[in-house]
């Protein structure tokens, strides 16, 4: 396409986009207002700003790169509010600060004139400061040390960043980070006097409830509303809280109060309204478009001061703060809802979760949190002894390092990758917290090897084997109903692993069976990682105990033993069929089917084709004689065609026990690597980086349930957040548009350990080995309708991410906010580049069970799998961390001008 008719396209394109402005916009200019004589209710108006300095997409630099523009923006929002309260209009302002990094960090010593305004704004404004985050943390996915620590420091700190430490009193109101809310958080708020949670009721994809709850009516979508969770019994008051995004499906915020105030005066809404408008305090939507003087009438272009000029003369609209409004304003209504909120792409956590670092990310947290509680279970909660006051020190500085890498910022939430200067600092930060993780893990190991090498076992007649170590076993992570199996991994010298029969002994003498599920050398071909699985029936509390190798007893019997070659595995439960390709045909549990052909093999979805290994060498590495059965795939895989620069490759192990009705995979995938071609942020050169955008979906593992549901028996989502609390969810947004039969991603449910599927009596489960790699909503599923049937199918995508159309909620507006919003909002974008070259490792566990909701027992053994208790022995190494080892040259190379110089970027 030439040049000029490409001007030309685009002067139609924005013509026609001011003429269908026009036309809704034009008759409204002449519209007369009603008169608030006709009816005593008002339509208030709040304005929010959202105060986080620490970005994603931004570094940390005092320019347009970094929080320069936060400090731009913000002083500007003051100066109009300070503008017009000056002229008489009492325009307040709501804020929500984090206090960690804006509040503690970044503004008193780049702005503090900032912290000033606002506190003097409080003062003779009655401008509101409600609670956020104090680590601008990601909440729905913190333990309860951890929660509990970010809602004191928010109210009041030791660094005096708190909302009551600097301006004096704390509204009692709390704007989640990320609208991220779970089970269990509400009766944790209402501890600390918090009766109130604002959580976006927004018609566009960037909402907290909306799609998940009963459609509002005009009435309650304006006011505040009970919740109430039927399984955790807590309540809370929430405020339907709208965004930008809501002013363009409502045309205009004039228009917007005028159409309510009708509904007022005919009697639809018989009470007060608030319009509550929250949103990012460094959002260009707050300063204006710099458009020509011929442009200036077009609604929410002209910033803040647009927003108040517009309704200033309707003397049925009055300026509120929250303070206020709810003081005088009591519920109208009550809704419960289910699902782990977060306003990212598809109403959830792909936003944050999905990005394939999110769970080295994690994985690392996760580690410090186990290692962490290990040290505090046996020196605090044993009573054993005291605990040292410089391992004390070391425990405060890991936690505070914890909490910083705990922010939401550190994963992102605009997509797909991290600005590189926060890409920086989490790797730093993770290293410090890495290290002390192993100094916990050192001071732990040095306190209990001297108790370990002077302990022997006690005198036991029964006792027929070789001593192979002795070892202390800590719980560290351990939840409520984790009573499952129980998963001890050792790294013993190769010498003494030969044979599959082991025992344990308490110091009781208590001899305890322990079954070998797997072994896999070391880096070092001195040792083996051996993995043992300790029957539930068998208490282990934390303690000593004492491991043996028993050389001549096998734990097999000839009924139900598993078996394994290159077609088929099973054992009495499972069975699994695979195609000559080293595909799985199907899996079974008793006969019936589970999961469909194509689960397990993992693939990519690439500029609308789907990608994945052609064919796949299977072998058999335990045929099942001794209570084992299991097969190795492995093999190439060429990537897409014409644009894969590497090929990638799989290698993964599938296996069975005798006695247990599970089905367990682990391995590795490397991702094809492709060509970056696309260019992200050109106009930032500080921000820019080359991707491959033609990277849609990744899938290692999916699980594709053979189990279809219907509009009366949808699938349900069950879930375990790491607060101990259990909920399900329906996949029923259909209720609310059509549009939504087929569901491209479905992700708002954190998963502390596990995640399950059911319907029609039938289910599905699925849990993660935490040490391996751990991720805190690790599992997506997309829903796909299958008209020919009128049911709908489920797939599971562990440690993957799943793209396509976002969901619809119901709007009483024009749908150009959900267009507007769906087209440039760069938290949805897919997560799928982030997987181009990448090298993964996973560890799950698989259950198939009946019932609709997942059985106690099966529960418990997926806790199990999912949190390991720590084994220090004597021949223990440094436990292993996942590396990423990438040996290509660089992927890309870019040279920008930038301030007066050349600013060069590798890939």
């Amino acid at each position: 396409m030439d040049k000029n008719k490409l001007l030309r396209n685009k002067n139609t394109i924005l013509i026609a986009i001011l003429i269908a402005i026009w036309m809704v916009w034009w008759p409204h200019v002449f519209h007369r207002s009603t008169s608030a004589a006709t009816t005593p209710h008002k339509v208030h108006v709040a304005f929010g700003f959202h105060v986080n300095l620490y970005h994603s997409f931004r570094g940390d630099t005092n320019d347009e790169n970094g929080f320069g523009q936060d400090i731009r923006v913000i002083r500007h929002t003051i100066r109009e509010l300070d503008r017009f309260n000056h002229r008489g209009i009492p325009v307040k302002a709501v804020w929500d600060f984090d206090n960690l990094f804006s509040l503690q960090d970044i503004l008193p010593e780049n702005a503090p004139d900032i912290i000033t305004d606002v506190q003097r704004r409080v003062r003779g404004n009655k401008d509101d400061v409600i609670l956020m985050s104090y680590n601008n943390g990601m909440a729905s996915a913190m333990n309860h040390p951890e929660f509990i620590s970010t809602i004191e420091r928010a109210i009041s700190n030791e660094e005096g960043s708190g909302i009551r430490d600097l301006f004096g009193r704390v509204a009692p109101v709390v704007r989640p980070q990320e609208m991220m809310t779970t089970p269990g958080h509400f009766e944790r708020y209402k501890e600390f006097g918090i009766e109130y949670a604002a959580l976006y009721y927004s018609a566009t994809p960037f909402d907290a409830f909306r799609l998940f709850s009963r459609e509002l009516t005009p009435t309650e979508a304006y006011n505040p509303v009970t919740y109430k969770n039927p399984d955790s019994g807590e309540q809370i008051v929430i405020i339907p809280t709208y965004h930008a995004g809501d002013l363009v499906e409502n045309v205009s915020l004039r228009n917007w109060v005028e159409k309510l105030h009708m509904r007022q005066t005919e009697g639809e809404i018989d009470r007060d309204v608030l319009i509550f408008i929250n949103f990012d305090a460094d959002a260009e939507f707050w300063t204006g478009a710099d458009l020509p003087w011929y442009l200036d009438w077009l609604p929410n272009t002209g910033g803040i001061g647009q927003l108040i000029d517009s309704i200033a003369d309707l003397d049925y609209v009055s300026f509120s703060n929250l303070t206020d409004y709810l003081a005088t304003h009591p519920p109208v209504g009550s809704i419960h809802f289910n699902q782990d909120t977060a306003d990212g792409s598809f109403h959830g956590y792909h936003s944050w979760a999905e990005k394939a670092y999110a769970s080295d990310y994690w994985t690392r947290i996760v580690r410090n949190r186990r290692a962490f509680q290990a040290v505090k279970s046996f020196f605090s909660d044993t009573g054993e002894t005291a605990m040292p006051e410089s391992l004390e020190q070391l425990m405060q500085r890991s936690f505070e390092t914890r909490l910083r890498a705990l922010s939401t910022t550190n994963f992102g939430l605009a997509g797909p990758f991290l600005a590189r200067q926060r890409e920086t600092a989490m790797a730093d930060l993770l290293d410090v917290l890495d290290g002390y993780t192993d100094q916990l893990h050192h001071h732990l190991s040095s306190h209990l090897r001297s108790k370990m090498e002077s302990a022997t076992p006690p005198n036991t007649p029964s006792i027929k084997g070789r001593l192979v170590d002795s070892f202390f076993l800590l719980h560290g992570i351990h939840y409520e109903g984790q009573t499952g199996d129980r998963w001890l991994t050792f790294t013993l010298p190769d010498q003494k692993s030969k044979g599959s029969a082991y025992f344990l002994v308490n110091t009781g003498g208590e001899t305890i069976p322990a079954f070998l599920e797997k072994t896999v050398p070391h880096e070092n071909a001195l040792s083996v990682s051996v993995t043992l699985r300790v029957s539930k029936r068998h208490l282990m509390p934390d303690g000593l105990y004492f491991l043996f190798h028993q050389d001549d007893s096998p734990h097999t019997s000839p009924n139900g033993q598993p078996f394994a070659d290159e077609r088929t595995l099973k054992n009495e439960f499972i069975h699994v069929v695979l195609n000559d390709r080293g595909h799985i045909d199907r899996v079974m549990k008793d006969g019936r089917l589970k999961l469909d052909a194509g689960s397990l093999v993992p693939y990519i979805q690439y500029k609308g084709e789907r990608s994945l290994p052609e064919r796949l060498t299977v072998s058999v590495v335990e045929h099942g004689e001794n209570g084992v059965a299991s097969i190795r795939i492995h093999g190439h895989w060429n990537g897409p065609k014409k644009t894969t620069r590497a090929p990638g490759w799989v290698d993964y192990n599938l296996r069975v026990m005798q006695g247990v009705p599970y089905l367990f995979i682990d391995g590795e995938v490397k991702y094809p690597d492709t060509y970056r071609q696309d260019l992200l942020y050109p106009e930032k050169p500080m921000l820019a980086r080359k991707i491959d955008a033609g990277w849609e979906a990744a899938a290692p593992l999916e699980l594709r349930f053979s189990i279809p549901a219907n509009r009366e028996k949808p699938f349900f989502i069950h879930k375990r957040n790491y607060l101990g609390k259990e909920s399900a969810y329906p996949v029923d947004y259909y209720r609310h548009s059509p549009e939504n039969l087929n569901v491209d991603g479905i992700n708002n449910h954190i998963t502390a350990a596990y995640v399950g599927v059911t319907t029609a009596g039938q289910g599905m489960a699925v849990a993660m080995n935490t040490g391996v790699n751990a991720n805190f909503a690790f599992c997506p599923f997309k829903m796909e309708y299958l008209p020919e049937t009128e049911s709908f199918a489920i797939s599971a995508n562990p440690f993957g991410t799943y793209h396509g159309d976002q969901l619809v909620p119901p709007t009483r507006g024009n749908r150009q906010g959900y267009e507007v919003v769906r087209l440039t909002a760069p938290q949805l974008k897919s997560a799928g580049p982030t997987y181009n070259g990448y090298h993964d490792r996973f560890d799950v566990m698989v259950s198939f069970f009946e019932g609709d909701t997942i059985p106690e027992c099966v529960k418990g053994d997926l806790m199990a799998f999912a949190n390991r208790p720590l084994t220090i022995g004597t021949s223990a190494a440094k436990e292993s961390k996942k590396e990423i080892r990438n040996p290509l040259s660089p992927a890309g190379f870019m040279a920008m001008p930038y301030k007066n110089g050349i600013l060069f970027h590798w890939e």
